[in-house]
């Protein structure tokens, strides 16, 4: 008599796309004689479909370099966040803090009522998703405020209307997009020029717009009035 067949087995070993169905939720069991089903693979996260590529993979070269990209996913995500962020930013400096006596929740309260009234002269129209102050609070100067806006279309309007801020009588008041630690880095070496160039002269002939150094004399009139 042939020896009897254990049905649970038999049905776990045939479950189509080469998996079981306690192994496929995990992304293991896709032995090398079986195509996966692209469905049950669409429905593993990320880090289960290396893991089954790793375990699979027979390259050592191959191994390392899943291994790296392991590492490098996450990474490149958050940056992309990040990135994705800090295209609706806007850092303000020169905006009065509220006295520094005043309780947290009440500073706050101070710090959101300027901005509603900096976004008026900057005419736009939108709640802001983020507000608040960087850095420790220091009582020779203002710290600088990180504004997060709903959208790049309100941060664009925002810089293009900077120049409203003078004619507000707000001229020390600036208004910029949230740089990275490189950009602010270069952002620095070139103003630090502009002093240099400008010292020992009556009035200004360099700044730093948009990133260049340039001829004040240069630009055009609504540029010169501009934010910079």
């Amino acid at each position: 008599m042939p020896p009897k067949v254990d049905r649970t087995s038999r049905r776990k070993e045939t479950v189509p796309g080469g998996s079981s169905q306690g192994d496929r939720s995990h992304g293991e069991g896709f032995n090398s004689e079986a195509v996966p089903d692209e469905k049950d693979l669409r429905k593993l996260s990320a880090s289960e479909l290396l893991k089954a590529l790793l375990e699979r993979n027979t390259d050592p070269i191959v191994g390392k370099m899943l291994n790296v990209l392991s590492e490098k996913i996450p990474n490149e995500i958050s940056e992309q966040v990040e990135a994705e962020k800090r295209a609706r930013s806007l850092v303000v400096s020169g905006l009065d803090e509220a006295p520094h006596q005043l309780k947290p929740s009440e500073r706050q309260k101070d710090l959101e009522n300027k901005v509603a009234d900096l976004l008026d002269i900057l005419e736009v129209e939108c709640r802001p998703v983020e507000i608040y102050r960087m850095g420790k609070l220091d009582p020779s100067r203002p710290r600088l405020v990180k504004i997060l806006l709903p959208s790049n279309a309100h941060w664009r309007t925002a810089l293009a209307n900077a120049k409203n801020l003078r004619s507000a009588g707000l001229a020390n008041v600036f208004v910029r997009k949230s740089m990275t630690a490189e950009e602010r880095r270069h952002e620095y070496e070139l103003r630090q020029e502009a002093r240099e160039r400008n010292r020992g002269k009556s009035k200004r002939e360099w700044v730093v717009f948009r990133g260049e150094l340039r001829k004040i004399s240069d630009l055009s009139q609504s540029q010169k009035l501009g934010n910079h």
